[in-house]
């Protein structure tokens, strides 16, 4: 993906990202600008383009004579002061002090504004205020800021934190019924909060103790040169020390019923019970009643790669008698397989997107017992469990979307350009996409623009080259660009000037460019709405 302005919007990513097209109504955006001719530096936007997050710098607050801004090579903005705006439609937005969560449909926002927290509803307009809001350097000014926010994955639960008699709690409300309740974090200095993703668990991390004996419960930060999160701009390089405060202790509490529980065995909550590591490596489920059942047995020494929790399935790598050696295994109540190959300790397994249910896992496996150890990406399909190796010779793994998986071939002769693939787990159809024609790559559900393609990934259609690098696409067929003249956003680099909106959404695939297929395969249709 292109450089994202902060580390901060990786929670608005991380939770709109993949939200499904179908979900909420989508009507083209209209031909209209957001933004003011200031700089202009995009920090998020919704899949389908119903809101923006941008920064701009509006005064001469450095009393230069000009307003402009540079971005340096931390992501720290030079020059006049950014601040945040929504766009909630075209214009010059609405000024806001931070966002600390998004559901996963893009359509409720946990807002600050005008010294409170508020809930946003961008389907209705509707706005509530949650709490006072006082501004702390621990959220305002980290470069990795605590979770205060978050959304259970069917954005129907939301976990937030406020203040109460100088004390900081945290609050589950039903986001339907506004019914809120204080939920029990246990003794000590709350420092974060965040709802599991089914919306049973909520996991707390608590500053109970005085870890580093200075007199005072602190939440622990990092010393880095990166930025603050708000306002950032494209990070080239950082560098990260020590912490510095007291260490958590991570709770975890049934939010309808339940005692806290903590301790160094939790690995994680699945369904209405937690995973717990037993003695000598073995895996256990623990059931709401405090009934244990054994997952991964003991003599696997199981290292926790990823959870599949509508499956009910781990994904496990076994240790071998090579001390780097990892076979990849899958457990759960019903199903204890090997898969029988070796996978990289360092990289085993990857997740291309938010899907709840993800059909196609990427797998480092090896696949040379040289004295040089190779490593081949395959696909773990999670429906037929099975290993499939790369279906296109010389190609990696790109993205994943159901049974769909987006590769890419780097030929090794003279001359030969890199080809993009579309690869069926169903069927087994190659279909090729057509040649590499840029850098630039951009997600929106379904839908990837990946080096000069735009694809959905849902429907494995090609909806044609782009030629130009947007800021982002939508879920319409929509690519946000500058209106005047600017440098590709790819480019831009320290010390360079972030370039002047207004931005406007237009055609990501321009209307006298038709898909291309190869012979014999009958070309994708375009997408039937556009901006």
């Amino acid at each position: 993906m292109t450089p994202r302005a902060c580390v901060l919007w990786s929670l608005v990513w991380l939770s709109s990202a993949c939200a499904s097209r179908e979900h909420l109504p989508s009507t083209p955006p209209p031909p209209a600008e957001y933004g003011t001719p200031h700089p202009f530096l995009l920090q998020a936007a919704a899949p389908d383009g119903r809101w923006l997050l941008a920064c701009q710098a509006r005064a001469d607050t450095n009393q230069d004579g000009t307003i402009a801004v540079k971005v340096g090579a931390h992501g720290n903005l030079g020059g006049d002061e950014a601040r945040l705006y929504l766009f909630r439609e075209p214009g010059a937005g609405i000024p806001i002090d931070d966002v600390l969560a998004v559901d996963s449909l893009a359509r409720h926002l946990v807002l600050v504004r005008e010294g409170a927290l508020r809930l946003l509803d961008t389907v209705t307009d509707t706005e509530q205020v949650l709490a006072p809001w006082t501004a702390d350097d621990v959220g305002t000014n980290a470069s990795q800021p605590p979770v205060r926010a978050s959304f259970s994955r069917d954005g129907q639960r939301l976990l937030y934190l406020k203040t109460e008699a100088g004390k900081k709690v945290a609050v589950l409300r039903d986001v339907t019924r506004g019914e809120e309740r204080v939920l029990d974090a246990g003794p000590g200095l709350l420092g974060q909060a965040r709802l599991h993703e089914n919306g049973l668990w909520a996991v707390f991390d608590v500053v109970a103790q005085d870890t580093d004996e200075d007199g005072t419960l602190t939440w622990p930060h990092q010393q880095t040169s990166l930025a603050p999160a708000r306002c950032r701009g494209p990070v080239s390089s950082a560098s990260h020390g020590d912490w510095k405060g007291d260490s958590p202790v991570r709770r975890f509490l049934r939010v309808d019923g339940g005692t806290l529980v903590e301790g160094r065995d939790i690995l994680q909550p699945l369904g209405d019970g937690l995973l717990r590591t037993l003695p000598y490596g073995a895996i256990a489920f623990e059931d709401a009643q405090g009934k244990q059942e054994t997952w991964v047995p003991e003599s696997c020494r199981a290292r926790l790669y990823a959870v599949d929790e509508p499956r009910r399935l781990l994904i496990v790598g076994c240790k071998t008698r090579d001390p780097l050696g990892t076979t990849l295994e899958l457990h759960g109540p019903e199903l204890h397989l090997s898969l029988e190959r070796e996978v990289s300790p360092y990289t085993p397994v990857r997740r291309s997107s938010n899907e709840e249910r993800p059909r196609l896992l990427p797998t480092f496996v090896l696949t040379s017992k040289d004295t040089e150890r190779t490593y081949a990406v395959f696909l773990l399909d999670m429906e037929r469990h099975t290993l499939v190796p790369p279906p296109i010779p010389a190609s990696t793994w790109v993205h994943a979307q159901g049974a769909h998986a987006l590769l890419r071939e780097d030929p090794t002769g003279d001359g030969a350009k890199p080809r993009l693939w579309l690869w069926s787990a169903d069927t087994g159809e190659k279909r090729l996409v057509g040649e590499v024609g840029g850098d630039f790559q951009e997600r929106a559900g379904e839908r990837v623009l990946y080096m000069g393609w735009l694809m959905d990934l849902g429907t494995a259609q090609v909806l044609g080259p782009v030629t130009e690098a947007p800021l982002a696409i939508d879920t319409r067929g929509g690519a946000l660009r500058y209106t005047h003249a600017a440098p590709e956003w790819a480019d831009l680099k320290p010390e360079q000037t972030v370039p002047v909106g207004p931005v406007k959404w237009e055609p990501a695939v321009k209307p006298s460019v038709k898909p291309t297929s190869p012979p014999g395969n009958t070309p994708a249709a375009p997408s039937p709405s556009g901006p």
